[in-house]
Protein backbone atom coordinates (compact mmCIF):
# COMPACT_ATOMS: atom_id res chain seq x y z
CA UNK A 1 0.00 0.00 0.00
CA UNK A 2 1.53 3.21 -1.09
CA UNK A 3 1.88 5.78 1.80
CA UNK A 4 -0.44 9.21 2.09
CA UNK A 5 0.82 12.13 0.15
CA UNK A 6 2.45 14.58 2.60
CA UNK A 7 0.25 17.00 4.17
CA UNK A 8 0.58 20.82 3.73
CA UNK A 9 0.01 21.84 6.88
CA UNK A 10 3.43 20.48 8.13
CA UNK A 11 5.74 22.36 6.16
CA UNK A 12 8.15 24.62 7.66
CA UNK A 13 7.82 28.05 5.61
CA UNK A 14 10.59 30.36 5.56
CA UNK A 15 11.90 33.60 3.55
CA UNK A 16 15.44 34.01 1.96
CA UNK A 17 17.84 34.20 4.49
CA UNK A 18 19.98 37.31 5.50
CA UNK A 19 22.89 35.54 4.58
CA UNK A 20 21.19 34.99 0.70
CA UNK A 21 20.75 38.43 0.73
CA UNK A 22 24.32 39.54 1.83
CA UNK A 23 25.64 37.43 -0.93
CA UNK A 24 23.60 39.39 -3.85
CA UNK A 25 25.30 42.36 -2.59
CA UNK A 26 29.12 41.34 -2.32
CA UNK A 27 30.96 43.11 -4.69
CA UNK A 28 32.35 40.79 -6.70
CA UNK A 29 31.41 38.75 -9.69
CA UNK A 30 30.38 35.53 -7.85
CA UNK A 31 28.79 34.66 -4.34
CA UNK A 32 28.84 31.69 -2.84
CA UNK A 33 26.52 30.25 0.19
CA UNK A 34 25.50 27.25 1.59
CA UNK A 35 22.32 26.33 3.93
CA UNK A 36 21.05 23.18 5.35
CA UNK A 37 17.08 22.49 5.30
CA UNK A 38 14.99 19.68 7.33
CA UNK A 39 12.46 18.01 4.30
CA UNK A 40 9.17 20.02 4.15
CA UNK A 41 10.86 23.02 4.35
CA UNK A 42 9.06 25.96 2.01
CA UNK A 43 10.89 28.87 0.76
CA UNK A 44 8.65 31.56 0.03
CA UNK A 45 8.40 33.37 -3.48
CA UNK A 46 11.03 35.56 -3.70
CA UNK A 47 13.67 37.03 -6.54
CA UNK A 48 17.08 37.93 -6.74
CA UNK A 49 19.38 40.88 -8.35
CA UNK A 50 21.82 38.59 -9.49
CA UNK A 51 21.73 35.30 -11.37
CA UNK A 52 22.12 32.25 -9.51
CA UNK A 53 22.86 28.54 -9.48
CA UNK A 54 20.22 26.30 -7.01
CA UNK A 55 22.61 23.62 -6.46
CA UNK A 56 22.35 20.60 -3.65
CA UNK A 57 25.05 18.21 -3.03
CA UNK A 58 22.30 15.87 -1.01
CA UNK A 59 18.29 16.34 -0.91
CA UNK A 60 15.89 16.88 -3.45
CA UNK A 61 13.93 20.09 -4.56
CA UNK A 62 11.08 21.09 -6.42
CA UNK A 63 11.14 24.45 -7.82
CA UNK A 64 8.23 26.97 -8.79
CA UNK A 65 8.54 30.05 -11.36
CA UNK A 66 6.89 31.48 -14.23
CA UNK A 67 4.19 28.42 -14.34
CA UNK A 68 6.30 25.60 -14.16
CA UNK A 69 7.39 23.41 -11.85
CA UNK A 70 10.84 21.30 -11.63
CA UNK A 71 12.55 18.78 -9.79
CA UNK A 72 16.53 18.85 -8.70
CA UNK A 73 18.15 16.17 -7.76
CA UNK A 74 22.18 16.39 -6.64
CA UNK A 75 23.23 15.64 -9.92
CA UNK A 76 21.38 18.52 -11.28
CA UNK A 77 21.28 22.11 -10.77
CA UNK A 78 18.60 25.09 -11.23
CA UNK A 79 19.55 28.13 -13.43
CA UNK A 80 17.44 30.93 -12.06
CA UNK A 81 18.12 34.09 -13.87
CA UNK A 82 17.91 37.20 -11.95
CA UNK A 83 14.63 39.04 -10.81
CA UNK A 84 12.48 35.46 -11.92
CA UNK A 85 10.16 35.09 -9.06
CA UNK A 86 10.79 31.54 -7.62
CA UNK A 87 9.70 29.37 -4.43
CA UNK A 88 11.70 26.20 -3.38
CA UNK A 89 10.46 22.90 -1.29
CA UNK A 90 12.76 20.89 0.08
CA UNK A 91 11.46 17.07 -0.88
CA UNK A 92 13.75 15.82 1.47
CA UNK A 93 16.91 16.87 3.96
CA UNK A 94 18.38 19.28 1.65
CA UNK A 95 22.46 20.73 1.94
CA UNK A 96 22.01 23.77 -0.25
CA UNK A 97 25.30 25.04 -2.05
CA UNK A 98 24.14 28.54 -4.00
CA UNK A 99 26.21 30.20 -6.59
CA UNK A 100 25.12 33.88 -7.30
CA UNK A 101 26.60 35.73 -10.56
CA UNK A 102 26.56 39.60 -11.41
CA UNK A 103 24.20 39.74 -14.60
CA UNK A 104 25.54 38.99 -17.44
CA UNK A 105 28.64 36.92 -15.59
CA UNK A 106 27.74 33.29 -16.96
CA UNK A 107 27.04 34.39 -20.73
CA UNK A 108 25.93 30.84 -21.78
CA UNK A 109 22.93 30.15 -20.14
CA UNK A 110 20.39 32.76 -21.49
CA UNK A 111 17.72 34.52 -19.51
CA UNK A 112 15.52 31.28 -18.75
CA UNK A 113 15.04 29.06 -16.41
CA UNK A 114 16.10 25.33 -16.74
CA UNK A 115 17.41 22.43 -14.87
CA UNK A 116 21.01 21.64 -16.01
CA UNK A 117 23.04 18.63 -15.64
CA UNK A 118 25.71 19.09 -13.27
CA UNK A 119 29.81 17.93 -13.71
CA UNK A 120 31.54 16.03 -11.44
CA UNK A 121 34.35 19.20 -12.17
CA UNK A 122 31.71 22.12 -11.23
CA UNK A 123 30.59 19.67 -7.84
CA UNK A 124 34.05 20.46 -6.54
CA UNK A 125 34.75 24.08 -7.86
CA UNK A 126 31.14 24.76 -5.94
CA UNK A 127 32.47 22.96 -2.62
CA UNK A 128 35.94 25.23 -3.20
CA UNK A 129 33.92 28.01 -3.31
CA UNK A 130 31.75 27.60 -0.12
CA UNK A 131 35.26 28.40 1.50
CA UNK A 132 36.39 31.49 -0.26
CA UNK A 133 36.08 34.63 1.59
CA UNK A 134 33.14 36.41 0.21
CA UNK A 135 35.14 39.12 -0.49
CA UNK A 136 38.51 37.14 -2.02
CA UNK A 137 40.81 39.62 -3.66
CA UNK A 138 41.03 40.35 -7.27
CA UNK A 139 43.64 38.03 -9.12
CA UNK A 140 44.37 35.94 -6.58
CA UNK A 141 43.65 32.10 -6.96
CA UNK A 142 40.31 32.45 -4.98
CA UNK A 143 39.36 34.42 -8.18
CA UNK A 144 40.68 32.34 -10.75
CA UNK A 145 38.63 29.67 -8.94
CA UNK A 146 35.36 31.67 -9.40
CA UNK A 147 36.48 32.08 -13.07
CA UNK A 148 36.71 28.92 -13.51
CA UNK A 149 33.02 28.20 -12.30
CA UNK A 150 31.69 31.08 -14.71
CA UNK A 151 32.93 29.29 -17.59
CA UNK A 152 31.61 25.89 -16.38
CA UNK A 153 28.72 26.53 -15.84
CA UNK A 154 28.19 28.38 -19.06
CA UNK A 155 28.70 24.95 -20.38
CA UNK A 156 26.56 23.14 -18.87
CA UNK A 157 23.51 21.82 -20.89
CA UNK A 158 19.95 21.47 -20.28
CA UNK A 159 18.02 18.51 -18.91
CA UNK A 160 13.79 17.17 -19.43
CA UNK A 161 13.07 17.63 -15.95
CA UNK A 162 10.27 20.36 -15.77
CA UNK A 163 6.62 20.58 -16.34
CA UNK A 164 3.64 23.60 -17.05
CA UNK A 165 1.12 24.17 -14.32
CA UNK A 166 -2.29 25.03 -16.31
CA UNK A 167 -3.39 28.86 -15.39
CA UNK A 168 -7.08 27.08 -14.99
CA UNK A 169 -7.95 26.79 -11.54
CA UNK A 170 -9.56 23.56 -12.08
CA UNK A 171 -6.78 21.96 -14.17
CA UNK A 172 -4.19 23.36 -11.39
CA UNK A 173 -5.92 21.35 -8.98
CA UNK A 174 -6.17 18.31 -10.83
CA UNK A 175 -2.01 18.60 -11.43
CA UNK A 176 -1.38 19.06 -7.85
CA UNK A 177 -3.75 16.02 -6.37
CA UNK A 178 -1.06 14.09 -9.28
CA UNK A 179 2.09 15.88 -7.97
CA UNK A 180 1.23 14.95 -4.35
CA UNK A 181 -0.06 11.22 -5.07
CA UNK A 182 2.17 10.50 -8.17
CA UNK A 183 0.38 6.89 -8.19
CA UNK A 184 -2.86 7.99 -8.57
CA UNK A 185 -4.15 5.66 -11.01
CA UNK A 186 -7.74 7.56 -11.41
CA UNK A 187 -9.36 7.61 -15.16
CA UNK A 188 -8.89 10.96 -16.65
CA UNK A 189 -13.53 10.61 -15.96
CA UNK A 190 -12.62 10.55 -12.63
CA UNK A 191 -10.17 13.18 -12.02
CA UNK A 192 -12.32 15.71 -13.93
CA UNK A 193 -15.08 14.71 -11.31
CA UNK A 194 -13.00 15.32 -8.66
CA UNK A 195 -12.52 19.05 -10.09
CA UNK A 196 -15.44 19.64 -11.68
CA UNK A 197 -14.58 19.09 -15.05
CA UNK A 198 -16.14 16.32 -18.11
CA UNK A 199 -13.87 13.78 -19.10
CA UNK A 200 -14.12 15.94 -22.73
CA UNK A 201 -13.14 18.89 -21.02
CA UNK A 202 -10.04 17.95 -19.73
CA UNK A 203 -9.23 15.87 -22.83
CA UNK A 204 -9.48 19.30 -24.56
CA UNK A 205 -8.18 21.71 -22.41
CA UNK A 206 -5.28 20.21 -20.77
CA UNK A 207 -2.64 20.59 -23.85
CA UNK A 208 -3.83 23.68 -24.92
CA UNK A 209 -3.12 24.70 -20.85
CA UNK A 210 -0.10 22.89 -20.37
CA UNK A 211 1.29 21.48 -24.07
CA UNK A 212 1.08 18.19 -23.38
CA UNK A 213 -2.01 15.34 -22.88
CA UNK A 214 -2.89 14.61 -19.66
CA UNK A 215 -1.22 10.88 -20.16
CA UNK A 216 2.20 12.18 -20.97
CA UNK A 217 2.05 15.21 -18.13
CA UNK A 218 0.86 12.67 -15.57
CA UNK A 219 4.18 10.36 -16.82
CA UNK A 220 6.80 13.09 -16.50
CA UNK A 221 5.37 14.11 -12.85
CA UNK A 222 5.99 10.01 -12.15
CA UNK A 223 9.36 10.43 -13.47
CA UNK A 224 10.13 13.31 -11.71
CA UNK A 225 8.92 12.11 -8.51
CA UNK A 226 10.90 9.22 -8.47
CA UNK A 227 14.51 11.17 -8.26
CA UNK A 228 12.99 12.37 -4.69
CA UNK A 229 11.83 8.89 -3.55
CA UNK A 230 15.32 7.69 -4.90
CA UNK A 231 17.11 10.00 -2.53
CA UNK A 232 14.94 8.28 0.75
CA UNK A 233 16.26 5.22 0.02
CA UNK A 234 13.70 3.72 -2.51
CA UNK A 235 15.27 1.01 -4.91
CA UNK A 236 13.58 0.00 -8.70
CA UNK A 237 10.77 -2.16 -7.52
CA UNK A 238 9.81 -0.21 -4.98
CA UNK A 239 9.80 2.89 -6.95
CA UNK A 240 7.61 1.50 -9.49
CA UNK A 241 5.26 0.15 -7.22
CA UNK A 242 5.01 3.48 -5.65
CA UNK A 243 4.65 5.64 -8.88
CA UNK A 244 1.68 3.32 -10.51
CA UNK A 245 3.92 0.85 -12.62
CA UNK A 246 3.13 -2.32 -13.49
CA UNK A 247 6.43 -3.38 -12.87
CA UNK A 248 10.34 -2.05 -12.30
CA UNK A 249 10.86 -3.20 -15.94
CA UNK A 250 7.97 -1.05 -17.00
CA UNK A 251 9.32 1.63 -14.88
CA UNK A 252 12.54 1.03 -16.16
CA UNK A 253 11.83 1.60 -20.09
CA UNK A 254 9.63 4.91 -19.18
CA UNK A 255 12.65 6.19 -17.57
CA UNK A 256 14.45 5.52 -20.31
CA UNK A 257 13.04 6.96 -22.94
CA UNK A 258 12.60 10.09 -21.30
CA UNK A 259 16.10 10.59 -19.96
CA UNK A 260 18.25 8.50 -22.27
CA UNK A 261 19.44 6.42 -19.42
CA UNK A 262 18.60 3.51 -17.10
CA UNK A 263 17.33 4.10 -13.56
CA UNK A 264 19.89 2.61 -12.18
CA UNK A 265 22.73 4.75 -13.56
CA UNK A 266 20.88 8.15 -12.63
CA UNK A 267 19.08 7.71 -9.54
CA UNK A 268 20.55 7.21 -6.11
CA UNK A 269 19.19 4.48 -5.51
Amino acid sequence: MRPKPPSHANLLQRGPSAAAQAANRVPRPVAALARSDPAGTQIAPHLHARDQLIYAISGVMTIRANGFIWTIPPSHGMWMPAQAVHQIHMDTEVEMRTLYFQPGTVTGQGRGCQVLAITPLLRELILRAMTIAPRYAPDSADARLMDLIVDEVGRLEPRPLSLKLPADKRLARLCQLLIEDPGNADSIAELGHRVGLSERSVIRLFPQETGLSLHRWRQQARLMRAFALSDQGMNIGQLADELGYASASAFGKMFAKQFGQAPRRVLVA
